[in-house]
């Protein structure tokens, strides 16, 4: 995925907040992940931490923790491009 201005800064903005917190993506579902009901609570804390830091805008709230499943499976290595399945 290519992020261009404002989208490409506050990419790299969650993903530095990410690395410097990694506790917070712990049990944390990715893209890939199933979300069970332990790790939905996970999921909803660390999108309403990134939201409260300013990480996240005001989007609907399936899109801001699809941003977040994609967000910790990136930073897990796993690919998260549309159709790379």
């Amino acid at each position: 995925m290519i992020r261009r201005g404002s989208a490409a800064k506050k990419h790299h903005a969650r993903v530095q907040w990410l690395r410097a917190h990694p506790d917070a993506i712990a049990g944390v579902p990715g893209i890939r992940d199933d979300v069970t009901e332990d790790n939905r609570v996970r999921l909803t804390s660390l999108t309403a931490t990134l939201i409260a830091a300013g990480l996240l805008g005001g989007s609907q709230v399936d899109v801001q923790r699809e941003t977040v499943r994609r967000l910790v499976s990136e930073l897990r290595g796993e690919r998260v491009e549309k159709g790379s399945w």
